[in-house]
């Protein structure tokens, strides 16, 4: 039984001591293997397969919303003009923003009636191009991208109507009412913002296609 059990621990340490012998040696002719490996490939001329681009790992990660060029003071800030409309608005070159406000007209749409959204959607790129046509047409150098974030900006006294119709009832005189001041309040204030030299005694004239924009935006709304 002695003589067994020795022979076991010889066998386990010879077993043991080849299974480390393999180990070392393995760890030793592998980096050999791949010196050799990558000797050949820069041999051949197809060096560049074992380049490696910079991730740009030293750089900082940007926020989301930085990455996405949301502002979200600025709109927040337009947003207030489009209630308010100061003497001169500037450059408009926003996308978010004017989407957001014509989402959000048409997510209180969408409560009674899903079909109208696309045409929200369609009247707000399609009718902002019209408007954009008419007014260069009269002489205004306005961007298509200024117009689009004008009108976009100035629905947001039709999506504070499309809040309180419900509250007021939609068929009565005080639904009507508030529609109508919010269809003439986005006018004015789209109005404002449209405001150019080249416009100076054709406002009015620029006016009345506003005003018929902002109306087909209540009009699909309210079924009018």
């Amino acid at each position: 039984g002695g003589e067994g059990g020795g022979v076991e621990r010889v066998r386990f340490l010879s077993r043991d001591s080849h299974s480390a012998f393999t180990a070392a040696r393995a760890s030793l002719t592998a980096p050999a293997a791949s010196l050799a490996m990558q000797s050949y490939i820069e041999s051949k001329g197809y060096s560049w397969i074992l380049e490696t681009e910079d991730d740009g790992d030293d750089e900082p990660q940007r926020p989301l919303l930085e990455e996405l060029e949301i502002d979200v003071g600025d709109i927040v800030t337009k947003a207030r003009w489009a209630l308010k409309p100061p003497a001169d608005v500037g450059e408009i070159n926003d996308f978010w923003g004017p989407a957001a406000v014509v989402m959000l007209y048409a997510a209180l749409v969408v409560w009674g009636q899903m079909r109208v959204v696309s045409w929200i959607l369609s009247l707000g790129v399609f009718g902002g191009g019209t408007v954009w046509f008419l007014a260069r047409v009269l002489g205004a150098d306005l961007t298509y991208a200024h117009t689009l974030g004008s009108l976009g900006y100035t629905t947001l006294p039709l999506v504070l109507a499309r809040a309180l119709v419900p509250l007021v009832g939609t068929a009565g005189p005080a639904g009507l009412a508030v529609r109508v001041v919010a269809t003439a309040w986005s006018t004015l204030s789209a109005t404002s913002w449209m405001r150019h030299d080249g416009l100076a005694n054709k406002r009015a004239l620029l006016a009345y296609p506003i005003l018929l924009y902002f109306y087909f935006f209540i009009a699909v709304a309210s079924g009018v």
